[in-house]
């Protein structure tokens, strides 16, 4: 009893359908960006690190939701020290935004923060960019502090 084991032409047929999604890189937004993605990071050594995931850290989340936090400390701050404490703010557009609408101040100034973060999130794997998201945090954080100095030598508080 004998097996033919050669293999038959349709073994070798190609039954892909549409173009090949290796083609290119992955891209930044996907559906799989938003509904049920699958890579946290690169799976051979050989890739490159600077790529995108589809899910990203709880650490990175947090730091983000952190930053956001911040930023809307920071504008609730810089209200109180333009409008009760007499103390300029230094950004023009703010001082414009300000001067003009408080509701469009806050708007501005978490969009810009939001969006920026979005695009940093979306690069976390490119080189340097923890690092600015570190920063950035880092920045935040001084200028509460900045803040916390102008009401603790303000007259307001030490009349109350």
């Amino acid at each position: 009893m004998e097996f033919d084991l050669k293999p038959s032409a349709s073994f070798f047929f190609d039954r892909r359908v549409g173009q090949d999604r290796r083609r290119g890189p992955t891209p930044a937004i996907s559906r799989y960006s938003i509904f049920s993605g699958q890579r946290r990071g690169h799976r051979r050594a050989s890739d490159s690190a600077h790529g995108y995931v589809d899910q990203y850290s709880s650490g990175l989340f947090l730091l983000i939701c952190l930053i956001l936090f911040l930023c809307i400390l920071d504008g609730y701050f810089t209200l109180f020290n333009v409008f009760c404490l007499d103390v300029p703010e230094f950004n023009p557009l703010m001082a414009y935004l300000l001067k003009s609408d408080i509701s469009s101040f806050f708007m501005v100034k978490y969009w810009l923060t939001s969006l920026g973060l979005l695009f940093l999130c979306l690069r976390v794997n490119f080189k340097f960019i923890r690092l600015v998201l570190m920063a950035i945090l880092g920045l935040y954080l001084l200028v509460l502090c900045s803040h916390l100095y102008i009401l603790s030598s303000s007259t307001l508080l030490a009349a109350l």
